[in-house]
């Protein structure tokens, strides 16, 4: 278990040979929620829904962005100090014109919180959807999909370093199907006793769910995509490494890595959004939990739905 878990981190720090000076600490507030969004794939499903959400540009572009900013680690591979596209070319399929561009893969990505979870939606650009995968069944690292890594209670520590010890790093995958779709349509890497876990226990991923939509050509790709994702307190603390329920002032390292395999049959290539993904969690960027309001305006009409009907509602279709 534990050489699978492994494994699938490997690929995240495929450029540690780059990496060696410390990036700038970068501190985001997170709004607070008034009302949850349904999990739906859609961004407007009420107007405002996600309006003053946390937002970050995921794309190459983004990444060029980043490194006249804060620098280069190397900029040959496109490699910032805070972020690194590591999109490959599949000869078969796309000419180099648009491997490693927008042209291959984009996305916006928005974030917020509320007393009961965490909350994100992400808008995908994409020319090629590839959820097949070459390899192990939960190989997430090989199929469309957006990880989250999380540093649960901020605690800044450079896992990886000789003691090969890891301290509350979770990682979330989501793969671009219909939540259910797939026996391993949200995958979760975890810390037991400074060892990274896949969990496979459907129990202990109760809590984390997501609602996907397939978006055609919507946001400029030919095979787009929206998942819209919870990440539920309650969840986080059953895995052992929450040690307390977020309030306002909490700080949380996180960092995105979109996968996006392009028709390989094993690991094809990926993003990694705002901050360094990987056992160093000293590089990971900060959310601080804040009370300032995000969603629909006051007076808004909001669909209540229970989460047992809104995820009835995914399994059905």
């Amino acid at each position: 278990m534990r050489k699978i878990a492994i494994a699938a981190v490997a690929f995240s720090l495929c450029l540690a040979g780059i990496a060696g000076a410390q990036p700038p600490e970068r501190f985001f507030d997170l709004p607070k929620f008034t009302s949850p969004p349904t999990l739906d794939g859609d961004r407007n499903t009420v107007p405002g829904e996600w309006a003053n959400a946390l937002e970050f540009d995921c794309s190459p572009d983004q990444i060029l962005r980043d490194g006249a900013e804060f620098g280069w680690r190397d900029i040959e591979q496109q490699a910032s100090e805070v972020s690194v596209n590591q999109l490959n070319q599949n000869g078969e399929i796309e000419d180099s014109a648009v491997a490693r561009s927008n042209a291959d893969f984009s996305s916006f990505i928005w974030q917020a919180w509320d007393d009961d979870a965490l909350y994100y939606i992400t808008e995908v650009r994409d020319n090629v959807r590839d959820v097949s995968g070459g390899g192990e069944a939960r190989a997430w690292w090989e199929r469309d999909s957006m990880s989250l890594y999380l540093d649960m209670n901020n605690e800044d520590h450079p896992g990886g370093d000789p003691t090969g010890e890891y301290v509350n790093l979770n990682v979330l995958n989501f793969m671009a199907v219909p939540f259910g779709a797939d026996p391993n349509s949200v995958c979760l890497i975890t810390t037991v006793q400074n060892a990274r876990v896949d969990v496979h226990d459907a129990d202990a991923l109760e809590g984390f769910e997501y609602g996907f939509r397939d978006a055609g050509d919507e946001f400029g790709g030919e095979a787009d995509y929206v998942i819209e994702g919870m990440l539920s307190w309650e969840a986080f603390h059953r895995t052992g490494n929450l040690l307390e329920t977020p309030t306002a002032g909490s700080e949380m390292g996180f960092t995105w890595l979109a996968v996006d395999p392009d028709g390989e049959d094993a690991y094809g290539g990926q993003i990694q959004c705002v901050a360094w993904a990987g056992g160093n969690q000293s590089e990971f960027a900060n959310w601080v939990m804040v009370d300032d309001p995000a969603g629909p305006a006051p007076g808004t009409a909001v669909e209540v739905d229970s989460w047992a009907r809104v995820k009835s509602t995914f399994q059905n279709n």
